[in-house]
């Protein structure tokens, strides 16, 4: 019995052992997170799932667009905004 008591005693102690170690590096790595403002930036963009934010533009009826835009020529065509930018968009259309 005292040999199996020696053997769970040095078990323990390698337990304790790597316990300590890794406590140390997660304290380590604490520390450091909040030491260094851009370790702690990169790990929160690394981590972070940011959603993608676009404006789709649909033009109705494409297969009829024209082929040629003539100058100071009245050109029609319909299209539709989808807005997936996440917030409320103001669109500014540009007539040349």
């Amino acid at each position: 019995m005292f040999k199996n008591q020696e053997t769970y005693e040095k078990l323990i102690m390698k337990i304790r052992s790597v316990l300590f170690v890794v406590w140390v590096i997660v304290i380590g790595f604490f520390l450091i997170v909040e030491c260094v403002p851009s370790v702690k930036e990169a790990i929160v963009l690394a981590t972070t799932v940011k959603p993608e934010t676009f404006t789709e533009l649909y033009f109705e009826d494409h297969l009829s667009l024209p082929n040629m835009v003539t100058l100071f020529k009245e050109n029609n065509f319909k299209f539709t905004i989808h807005n997936l930018e996440n917030k409320d968009m103001e669109y500014v259309l540009y007539f040349l």
